[in-house]
């Protein structure tokens, strides 16, 4: 079994060499490494073509900025083998990844994972095998409104599941997987988890999961409803798009709290709030058992418009952390 490796690489020169490394290192030798090129201009573009020129197993793809979305598609459309694995340019993969998913037969296989900082540090472990006994139902609509990490890199894919079905990852620069992770789960006809923390995402200060965006997920949540409305399938799943709706208007909230003065916190909380209530379709319920925690405890305030509780738990939330 041949696994294809896609790691999208843009100015990454600081960590795009360990992370090589550590598939170069892996103990399973059947794979092919593509690093994609996203429109470099620091050396990154060197780096790639040294580690390219020095094994066979490694190529190297070019193309104009177009974002980490654009660059894993164009790695999907040159991939040849049978698993495709996602690696962000400054994560690691530990060296029995490899190993362990030559041994699963399913059509999406989930990883465990540890989230470190830039010294290896472990913050915590994230564990997706804790939802091993779950339906694909249950799964999918957890990750819908993200309960669940929907992130690329937490699952192999057997490339045929992509190809029928014309998966590709949107342009969204904040939640670009979100829609691939629901098509991959909706048309796999199985699932299975790797019980080990096989993948380190390193959580860097300057990351862009730090950068406060006012909204990181309202365009996502209406780009998944308008593909369930194309693919006829969202009146199964409109309450968990409610849900989402709503999770994503409280991860909003909670951003702009920590950005901006009361005043001017007040007039775009309403104006994201009406927003919220425009996009949700009341004629259907709202999916509450996947909302996150914080989400749920903010749902009252978000529904009646009572803001003030949600900038002061914020703030406090900003002081303590």
């Amino acid at each position: 079994m041949k696994i294809s490796v896609i790691v999208p690489v843009y100015n990454s020169e600081k960590y795009i060499a360990r992370c090589i490394q550590s598939i170069l290192t892996q103990t399973y030798h059947d794979w092919e490494l593509l690093l994609v090129d996203d429109g470099s201009n620091d050396r990154s573009q060197h780096i790639l073509k040294e580690y390219e020129s020095k094994d066979k197993s490694v190529k190297v793809l070019y193309q104009n900025h177009a974002g980490a979305g654009m660059a894993r598609n164009l790695g999907i459309n040159n991939a040849v083998g049978d698993y495709i694995v996602f690696v962000d340019s400054d994560d690691t993969i530990e060296n029995n990844y490899f190993m362990l998913l030559s041994q699963m037969k399913t059509d999406v296989v989930f990883i465990d994972s540890n989230q470190v900082d830039e010294s290896f540090r472990l913050i915590k472990r994230e564990r997706m095998s804790v939802h091993k006994y779950k339906t694909k139902d249950e799964i999918l609509r957890s990750q819908m409104t993200g309960k669940i990490p929907w992130g690329g890199w937490r699952k192999a894919v057997k490339k045929d599941i992509i190809h029928k079905n014309n998966i590709y990852y949107t342009n969204h620069t904040i939640g670009e997987e979100a829609i691939f992770s629901f098509l991959v789960l909706w048309y796999a006809k199985d699932y299975s988890f790797i019980d080990a923390p096989v993948y380190n995402y390193i959580q860097h200060d300057d990351s862009l999961s730090h950068t406060l965006l006012d909204d990181p997920w309202g365009d996502v949540a209406l780009a998944l409803k308008e593909k369930l409305i194309e693919l006829n399938i969202y009146r199964d799943f409109a309450s968990t798009i409610n849900a989402f709706i709503l999770t994503a208007a409280a991860v909003s909230l909670d951003r702009m709290a920590q950005k901006y003065s009361k005043k001017d916190y007040s007039i775009k909380a309403q104006c994201r709030i009406s927003s919220m209530k425009k996009d949700m379709d009341f004629n259907y319920k709202i999916d509450y058992k996947n909302i996150g925690k914080k989400a749920f405890l903010l749902t009252p305030f978000l529904v009646s418009g009572f803001i003030k509780p949600i900038y002061f738990a914020s703030k406090l939330k900003s002081k303590i952390s």
